[in-house]
């Protein structure tokens, strides 16, 4: 595909080691496309953002929890919430 032009980056050394990658100016590298990217920061959120952010995460982990998809044990939520629970 670089030979033909569809990439803009030739392929990744098959001996190098897995994990993202970065071109020599520090841009991230698409893998698939072998296109670069500049970071975006994050962007500030409130704290009302910040919290339905977190009451989405709750349930999504409850519902693998209940499906069996996820053990009580590893739910990080519910650790959070014995954690705090042993603390009083």
């Amino acid at each position: 595909m670089f030979n033909k032009g569809i990439l803009h980056a030739p392929p990744p050394n098959p001996n190098a080691q897995p994990g993202p990658s970065t071109a020599d100016n520090g841009k991230t590298v698409n893998p698939i496309t072998g296109t670069t990217t500049e970071r975006q920061p994050a962007p500030d959120m409130s704290e009302e953002e910040k919290e339905r952010e977190m009451e989405k995460l709750f349930v999504l982990f409850d519902r693998l929890e209940k499906t069996g998809t996820l053990p009580p044990s590893q739910n990080p939520i519910r650790r959070a919430m014995e954690k705090a629970n042993e603390a009083s």
